[in-house]
Parts: structure tokens; C-alpha cells; sequence
């Protein structure tokens, strides 16, 4: 697919040598099963002899574009069946290229949407209906000519894939269209026509086979619309680099299924491991006598066997992924690991951790207050995972906040604009155990949305735009710190330009106060652009994180990267609380409190933008 369409073109979007390469432990020569490793192929590979033999095989139902036919697609399926699956997959190509560009565009239809020939959604949602109908169409034949003697049935059961790609034509990236909102929206309404489709006839599987500077070309990026749909992404150079490639976020944000790399002069593709859930439970020291679970996988083909190599004799995982434990426990966290295989060589990894006796503190950790209320705030600590009534005792924080034995959280007296931290250890008459954090913020004045703009350059001599808060105490005071004078924000918030401004990115920033004492900052960032072009929506960067954080504590860390405006929203694994403290366009400052007994390792930031985007970055405890 993308050796075939794009491959200039991503390569130039992800870097100058064009593939990526991700550092990588495994020895893909040795320890990968050929079941996980097969080829997709399609109208160029017409009249190859030589298709190798492969885990499986994909066949490109079209001839490179919606509504043609692979001439070779019905070789290409008896090639794919002979395979170690024997169960060959399907992708077809997709495209919205309006009523401009394509004769095949709906012109008068009322089902699935009703369209009479517009340029609209409803229009490209027939489209890729259409012509995932014609793909279905096509297979079928392809089977009925192979003696297939179910051959709607063959297609049916088949794992299919939309190939969604800049090399097809889409609004957003035609001259008689262009990128604009509207047409983003009509580029994605063809992929959920396709989708559409392929559901409502009986198709137990369809994913998406892109990458994250396409998806975004084409959609915009799709936010969370499409995340339980499953990718296949390319652009990687070796084997090694594929499956290290399992682990990165998806463009829909949904599993990353398969990938693709270069192989033998084909597309070559590697099907990511096999993965296991639940991964962790909990129970009371009084329960772990009868514990049991039962662990499940996706991404197998049959049956799958569980072979444990660590965390007896305290926790038992059966071949069948049956979970047991060897009797009464004690207090503490139990860790059971191990590897999962099928019939067709498909292989993961498991691991399984029970949390025996610990006592768990539910919502409220956090809580907000004016400086004018914090006299008289009070709050109530509530825990899950004990066994009997728990008692609360405080180890820190007894300054400002005070954590009773009930867990009723109150101040003393009136606190000046901050966050106070309370943390301590709980227990029930059982021996059950656990830790509290409490985190008050007094007199925090917080900027509302959306904390940056668009406008194109005709529109600067014009432009105002009116900032607010909330969590303020009445009137606010806007003072300026950066940015001026190419952006001016007035003591009451209201955002104005130099009469002209070129084409870039402008940030205003500055703190807020009112007369109660509340204090807070704000930031404007202000992209200007050649008129009638959308810019791109851009996601934030995130290269690594500067310090690490430690169980039982609150340190600051400093996540490196580029795109940080508007204090984005951080978070982590359970336990862990963020909070931006600062946010300078390439870092952003966090304030990281974790609970006493989380477990030290790698984890992962997830930093949400006000826009809708987002990145990851991992970070140590120790």
C-alpha cells in the first residue's frame, strides 16, 4: 500500500531518511513465529509466481482506487489461502473526492442517508457505503470463482481493512476544495460510511491500515470518534522495528493490530502480540483464600494456552488462564507473569497482579476552594477494599489540613491562594492497610477555553477576543507579562493585535488576581495564516521527562518537548496525581504526588491539549 502510493510522501513527513527506526531488544530472526508474520498484496503484484510462502496474506480487493477491481484478486486469494492461517484478509481503498471529481459520487439516494448529489457528509457517508458495498461485491465473486462453497459466508468471516491514504483523492487535499473544516468533516464521513457498511452486513472485523501525518491530513485527526476501531500503521524498516512499533498510540486510538515493513521486495506485515486482560484485581486479606479469575486475550486465532513462569506458589495461573490462590495471604502485592500462545504460532505475554489487604482511597483526592471559603471547608475521605470501619491517621500536612481518624477532612482557619497536601495511612480491624492523599487547592483562579484562535491575516487589523476564568471571586485583573506589543491583553482580559501582524504564532501570557486574594495565569497563543487557509492542527511533542517520581512523596518533574500551551491536562496511572504548575511552549512543570505504596517501574504521562490532541511520554519511579 504505501510503497505503492505515498511512500515519497511519508517519508518526507516522518524524516529525511524516510522509514522509522525504533530501538529494539527482540531478535526478530529467531523468536518470532511465521504465523505472525505474512504479506499484503494487490494489483501490482499481478502475475507474480513467486509469492512467498507466510504467516498469512492480505488482498487488495481494488485496483488502487474505490469502485475497481484487483484483475488478479481471485490468484491472489488462492495464494493467501495457502498460508499457515489459511484464512486470508481483505483491505480496500478509500476516498471522498466530492461531486467534482468522481462520476461515482451518490446523486440520489435515501439509504443509509438520504443525498441528492451535494457536496456534503451525508453524501461522502453514501460513498463509502457504496463502495464497500462494490468491494464486498467483488470478494464474493473472487471466492465463488475459487469454488468457495460459502463464498458470501468466506467474505464475511474474513478480517477486513480500510486503507485510508493522501495518495487517494480526498476534499482536503484537492485544489477545488482545500482544507477547511468542512471538508475534513466530509473526509471522515466516507471512512464511517465504509465502516458503516461492513457492520451492518455481518463483518465481525474491519480496521484501518494509515499513519498518524495522513490520518491527520485527511481528517483533522478523529479525537476519540473512532477508537475502538483497530490500526494497521506503516513506515517501518525492519522486523525488529515493527514489533517494537506495537507499543506506540494509534491514530485513531484504538489497539495497534498489525505492521507493516519491507520484506523480500513486498509489503511485509507483522501481527502484534497476543494481548491479556485483566491485568490486576484486589482483594481483602479474608478473601484470598477463595480468590479467582479468569484471564482473557484479543487478538488470538483459537484456543489459547497460558504458560506461567513466575509468581508461585502465591498465585496459580492455569493453562487455561484460570487464576487461583495457594491459600490465605498476607498483606501485599502478588505478581504472576508469563506467555500465551495459539495454535497458529500467535504469541504474548501476561501478567497478572493481585493487591491482597490494601485499602484503596476512592474520589475525593482533590478538592477546590476559594480563599474567602477555606475558613470553613470540610470534606470526607472515603476508601474501598477494606474489611470492616477504617481509620484514618495523618502523617503530613497537619499545618493546613487535618485528616481525622473518621476521614473528615477540615482547614485551620482561613489559607492564602495554594495547594495544601495531606497524606497519611489507613487501616481496618482486619489488618487490612493503605495510604491517603488529600490535595486542597485555595484561591486558584483558572483560565477557561479555548485558550488560542485562528484567524487568517485579512482578519488582524480586526481581531479582539474577550478572555475569562473561573473560580474567581468576583471582578479579575489581567496583567500582562509577555507578548506585547504584538499582543496587548487589557486589565480586563480583552485580547487586541498590532495593526498587522505576519503569518506565525503570537503568545500573550500574564497572571489574573481579584480583590479576595485568588490569584492565577493565563496564556493566549494566536496563529495567524495566509488568508482562506486552515492551518494544521498540531499535536503536542513530548521527548522525555526530566526527573522521576517517588511512591509516598511530591516532587516536581519536567516533561521536555514542544506544542505545551494552556496548561493541558496530565495523567497517569492510578495513584498518581498531576498538575501543571507551569507550561512554556516546550516544557511544562509538574507537580507529581504518588501514593505511598504504588509500585516503582516505567509509566506513562498522557498530556490532552485544550484542542483535542494529545501525546505520551514515559517516565521512572523509583
Amino acid at each position: 500500500m504505501l510503497s505503492r502510493l505515498v511512500r515519497g510522501l511519508f517519508a518526507a513527513a516522518l524524516s529525511a531518511g524516510g522509514l522509522v527506526t525504533l530501538p529494539s531488544s527482540v531478535s526478530a530472526a529467531t523468536a518470532t513465529p511465521i504465523a505472525s508474520t505474512g504479506y499484503d498484496v494487490s494489483f501490482p503484484q499481478c502475475g507474480r509466481a513467486d509469492l512467498p510462502a507466510a504467516g498469512f496474506g492480505i488482498v487488495g480487493v481494488n485496483g488502487g482506487h474505490p469502485f475497481s477491481t484487483n484483475p488478479c484478486l481471485a490468484s491472489e486469494l488462492r495464494w493467501a489461502g495457502t498460508t499457515v492461517s489459511a484464512a486470508p484478509s481483505f483491505y480496500v481503498n478509500t476516498a471522498s473526492p466530492g461531486p467534482a471529481y468522481s462520476s461515482s459520487w451518490p446523486r440520489s439516494q435515501s439509504s443509509p442517508l438520504v443525498c441528492h448529489g451535494a457536496n456534503s457528509v451525508a453524501c461522502s457517508y453514501d460513498f463509502g457505503w457504496n463502495a464497500s458495498r462494490v468491494s464486498f461485491a467483488s470478494a464474493v465473486a473472487a471466492e465463488t470463482s475459487n469454488g468457495s462453497t460459502s463464498p458470501t459466508a468466506a467474505a464475511k468471516s474474513a478480517r477486513w481493512w480500510l486503507d485510508v491514504e493522501t495518495g487517494n483523492q480526498w476534499e482536503s487535499i484537492e485544489s477545488l476544495y482545500g482544507r477547511t473544516l468542512s471538508s475534513l468533516a466530509i473526509d471522515l464521513a466516507e471512512i464511517k460510511g465504509s465502516l458503516a457498511y461492513f457492520s451492518a452486513i455481518g463483518v465481525s472485523f474491519v480496521g484501518i491500515y494509515s499513519n498518524v501525518p495522513q490520518w491527520n491530513v485527511i481528517t483533522g485527526g478523529s479525537g476519540s470518534t473512532l477508537s475502538t476501531v483497530q490500526a494497521w500503521m506503516p513506515g517501518f524498516a525492519t522486523l525488529a522495528d515493527a514489533q517494537a512499533a506495537c507499543n506506540l498510540p494509534s491514530f485513531t486510538g484504538g489497539r495497534v493490530a498489525m505492521i507493516q515493513y519491507p520484506s523480500n521486495g513486498l509489503d511485509g506485515d507483522y501481527v502484534c502480540g497476543l494481548v491479556s486482560s485483566p491485568g490486576a484485581a484486589s482483594t481483602t486479606v479474608t478473601g484470598s483464600l477463595t480468590f479467582s479469575d479468569q484471564l482473557v486475550v484479543s487478538g488470538n486465532t483459537g484456543t489459547v494456552t497460558y504458560a506461567q513462569l513466575s509468581g508461585t506458589p502465591s498465585l496459580v495461573v492455569a493453562p487455561s488462564g484460570l487464576v487461583t490462590t495457594s491459600g490465605t495471604l498476607a498483606p501485599g502485592i502478588y505478581d504472576a507473569k508469563g506467555t500465551t500462545t495459539d495454535a497458529y504460532g500467535d504469541t504474548g505475554s501476561f501478567e497478572f497482579i493481585l493487591t491482597v489487604g490494601l485499602i484503596t482511597q476512592n474520589d475525593p483526592t482533590s478538592a477546590f476552594v476559594k480563599t474567602t471559603g477555606s475558613q470553613a471547608f470540610t470534606s470526607q475521605l472515603v476508601a474501598s477494599g477494606n474489611n470492616g470501619v477504617v481509620t484514618y491517621l495523618q502523617t503530613a500536612g497537619a499545618a493546613n489540613v487535618v485528616v481525622s481518624p473518621t476521614g473528615a477532612v477540615t482547614t485551620i482557619g482561613a489559607q492564602a491562594a495554594g495547594s495544601y497536601v495531606a497524606s497519611g495511612t489507613t487501616s481496618d480491624p482486619n489488618g487490612d492497610s493503605g495510604t491517603f492523599t488529600f490535595t486542597l487547592v485555595v484561591g486558584l483562579i483558572t483560565q477557561n477555553a479555548p485558550t488560542s484562535v485562528a484567524i487568517d491575516a485579512s482578519k488582524v487589523p480586526t481581531f479582539t477576543r474577550q478572555l475569562s476564568v473561573s473560580r474567581n471571586n468576583g471582578a479579575v485583573t489581567y496583567t500582562q507579562t509577555s507578548g506585547s506589543p504584538r499582543l496587548t491583553v487589557s486589565a480586563t482580559g480583552l485580547v487586541s493585535t498590532a495593526p498587522t501582524l505576519a503569518v506565525g504564532t503570537y503568545v500573550a501570557r500574564g497572571t489574573t488576581s481579584d480583590a479576595a486574594g485568588d490569584h492565577g495565569t493565563f496564556v493566549f497563543m494566536l496563529r495567524v495564516t495566509s488568508p482562506g487557509v486552515l492551518p494544521p492542527i498540531t499535536a503536542p511533542q513530548a521527548t522525555n521527562v526530566r526527573g522521576h517520581a517517588v511512591a509516598g512523596r511530591t516532587v516536581v518533574l519536567t516533561i521536555v518537548g514542544a506544542g505545551f500551551y494552556g496548561r493541558p491536562l496530565v495523567t497517569s496511572h492510578a495513584g498518581t496525581v498531576a498538575q501543571v504548575v507551569r507550561d512554556t511552549g516546550t516544557s511544562l512543570v509538574l507537580r507529581v504526588t504518588v501514593e505511598r505504596r504504588s509500585r516503582n517501574g516505567i509509566f506513562t504521562f498522557t498530556v490532552m491539549m485544550a484542542n483535542g490532541t494529545w501525546c505520551k511520554v514515559r517516565y521512572n519511579q523509583r
